[in-house]
């Protein structure tokens, strides 16, 4: 039996839902995926064994979707701090709105926030707990990142649009060609304004306090990772290599691939 309602809808970004927790959540769990990714297919079957495990119970669970090819990084990260701030203040206000059946919430907050970001997603979220933190948000001490491929240090997607478009072939060709002309990936240039100034930020903000969103829980990129520079951010610890893993398929849970399933678990133990 689920813990959770069915999944639904919510009203932000592209093909953004969630699975509301039956009873009063502990702990909000975020999906933010990457360049050209989907709201819940980047993450494969997560959502399936998230609604069969009995660690996820207790947990509200969202997979954020954003048009990833034609808006500009800190327009995206604007709209994202936007959710996270209607979200986290009234949970229950928010949750309401889209439980259609069964007893509306009571007012609550969540005792933590585990992010999963993908590539973009990782930059995205980089700049929005930045902005939570320079704002002395309430939570920002209780968001854990868990990061996948992130683009915090940059792309050469410029380069290699191709590895980053699904669809082999003269399609393929296409897509990439259209991809070349997406504004997004100005901004994911290693050095571009866009990561210097959320880097750069973080630094300056840690000199004041170490807040949990500013340092990642765990950074996890494939051993042929061919997309996003593999740099170091801030001072965050080192990062994983995945075996056999790519760019695209590092956060895609299987039958045999559990890595973004025991990360997440391992932060709610």
């Amino acid at each position: 039996m689920s813990n959770h309602y069915c999944l639904g809808r919510i009203d932000f970004g592209v093909g953004s839902s969630a699975f509301w927790c039956l009873d009063t959540p502990g702990t909000l769990v975020v999906f933010v995926h990457g360049f050209t990714g989907a709201a819940e297919a980047t993450w494969h079957n997560a959502s399936a064994y998230i609604r069969g495990d009995a660690l996820f119970s207790g947990a509200d669970v969202l997979f954020v979707g954003y048009d990833s090819v034609r808006s500009r990084a800190k327009v995206i990260s604007r709209s994202v701090l936007d959710l996270f701030r209607r979200l986290l203040s009234d949970p229950a206000e928010f949750s309401n709105r889209y439980i259609y059946h069964g007893r509306k919430r009571e007012p609550f907050l969540y005792e933590r926030v585990v992010v999963v970001a993908h590539s973009l997603g990782g930059a995205i979220m980089r700049q929005v707990a930045l902005d939570l933190a320079r704002a002395n948000d309430a939570y920002a001490d209780h968001i854990h990142l868990v990061l996948f491929a992130p683009a915090h240090k940059g792309s050469n997607a410029l380069q290699n649009a191709s590895g980053v478009v699904e669809g082999p072939g003269l399609l393929g060709a296409l897509r990439a060609g259209a991809l070349y002309r997406a504004p997004i990936l100005e901004d994911l240039k290693p050095k571009s304004e866009f990561l210097r100034d959320a880097e750069a930020g973080t630094l300056t903000r840690l000199t004041r306090g170490r807040l949990k969103c500013l340092v990642a829980t765990k950074i996890s990129i494939g051993q042929y990772e061919n997309i996003v520079e593999p740099g170091d951010f801030a001072q965050d610890p080192p990062f994983y290599t995945v075996d056999r893993r790519n760019h695209t398929d590092v956060c895609k849970s299987d039958a045999g691939y559990r890595r973004v399933l025991d990360d997440l678990e391992e932060c709610l133990r």
